[in-house]
């Protein structure tokens, strides 16, 4: 590329650049999203307030898994898909199958409350971090 049309090309870019920059300029400001974020702000910290109440056998609760198991016949591993789909819809999360020549066994765990709400709000004010 010779230096010319290196100089054609940046005044072309340049040009390009201001253009667009003064048509987001013309369309309509953002909405405020200060009272938005005020309101997860503190609906974070009431779910933080609420954990702060929390006895120690609360947390562990809160933070308990509990396990169950399916054990499936080889005749009916062609419709076990059915039954997966109801126990994760229950919030199961299946961690191993095992397969013993008499079928399979699938394996689940879940937390017996869903803390995931608790945490996306922690995240989000920091009180907590990885």
């Amino acid at each position: 590329m010779t230096a010319e049309s290196e100089m054609k090309m940046r005044t072309t870019l340049i040009a390009l650049f201001v253009t667009l920059l003064s048509i987001g300029c013309q369309q309509a400001p953002l909405p405020d999203l200060r009272g938005q974020a005020q309101e997860a702000i503190e609906g974070a910290r009431t779910r933080a307030e609420e954990l702060r109440e929390l006895s120690e056998e609360e947390l562990q609760a809160l933070w308990a898994i509990e396990y169950t198991s399916l054990h499936v016949s080889p005749a009916d591993l062609a419709q076990v898909d059915e039954q997966l789909n109801e126990l994760g819809q229950k919030r199961w999360e299946c961690y191993h199958v095992s397969d013993n020549g008499q079928g399979r066994t699938f394996y689940f765990k879940r937390n017996r409350s869903n803390v995931t709400a608790y945490l996306k709000d922690l995240l989000k004010l920091g009180a907590i971090a990885f």
